[in-house]
């Protein structure tokens, strides 16, 4: 069953790349086994069209991942800000019982 999070969470890369090895939301602790899938989302949302422009674009890079126990996470970082990266955890959905 998918559940929806949307919450900041932390994540750890490897070296310089912005690719998840490991994220962790209220306590636990989810080892990335697979990035199943990438993209980006560089959308305006609900922006009205008469206040879009490129200050108003989304800079996310979302991933789809499979962790060591079998869950399937949605997260994305939100590149926009260059003094820290911002990572989101979008839904989780747990193994088949």
């Amino acid at each position: 069953m998918r559940k929806f999070i949307g919450r900041r969470v932390r994540v750890e890369t490897t070296g310089d790349s912005s690719e998840p090895t490991v994220v962790i939301h209220q306590g636990q602790r989810w080892e990335i086994a697979e990035i199943e899938r990438t993209w980006f989302d560089t959308g305006h949302g609900a922006t009205p069209v008469s206040a879009q422009s490129w200050r108003t674009r989304r800079h996310r890079k979302h991933f789809q991942v499979r962790t060591t126990d079998g869950r399937r996470l949605n997260l994305y970082l939100d590149y926009a800000r260059s003094d820290e990266a911002v990572w989101q955890l979008v839904t989780v959905e747990e193994p088949d019982a």
